[in-house]
């Protein structure tokens, strides 16, 4: 499975571990994508991973650690750890006065959770799938169908509305475990 993973590639640059045996543990290597003998920058997680988040550090050379370069690289990398079913949060630090950094976490869509001696404190939570919308507008066009054949709509609609509801928080409280 590392083969197909590794390495990243975004738009500009090729994110590799050292080692992909241990990936939460070694320091990563980014480069150019046109010249991959080229480091401009290291990533590492800290601490790997501690309650379903991961904290990650990231250093570039000062010509790439501009806003558009930031983004691409903080959002590949949430893309990555999010591919893990038991990880729901990554996080990292930057210096508040560092105005790319931070312009280019918030484009990744990073949220600003915490200040704190003079640093800003970013994370983003993955999304969780609702199934109870989606089961609720099923049941309704099933409940259509089966009231429509035991000629009693409304018991039918709202059978239909019930069962899907049911369904749907069941799969809701399934997908938090």
């Amino acid at each position: 499975m590392a083969e197909e993973l590794f390495p990243l590639v975004t738009r500009h640059f090729k994110i590799q571990p050292s080692d992909e045996k241990s990936i939460w543990d070694q320091e990563w290597n980014i480069s150019l994508v046109d010249n991959d003998s080229l480091s401009v920058g290291t990533l590492n997680f800290e601490n790997g991973i501690f309650n379903g988040e991961v904290k990650i550090n990231a250093e570039l050379d000062p010509e790439y650690d501009k806003t558009n370069y930031v983004e691409e690289l903080f959002y590949s990398m949430a893309r990555f750890v999010f591919m893990f079913k038991d990880i729901r949060e990554i996080s990292t630090v930057c210096r508040h006065e560092n105005e790319h950094r931070v312009r280019g976490l918030e484009k990744a869509g990073y949220v600003h959770r915490q200040f704190k001696d003079g640093d800003d404190y970013y994370s983003m939570k993955k999304q969780k799938t609702s199934w109870t919308g989606f089961y609720i507008f099923i049941g309704m066009v099933a409940g259509f169908i089966i009231g429509l054949t035991i000629s009693n709509l409304w018991m039918g609609t709202i059978g239909g509305v019930l069962i899907g509801a049911v369904l749907g928080y069941l799969m809701d409280k399934k997908e938090e475990k």
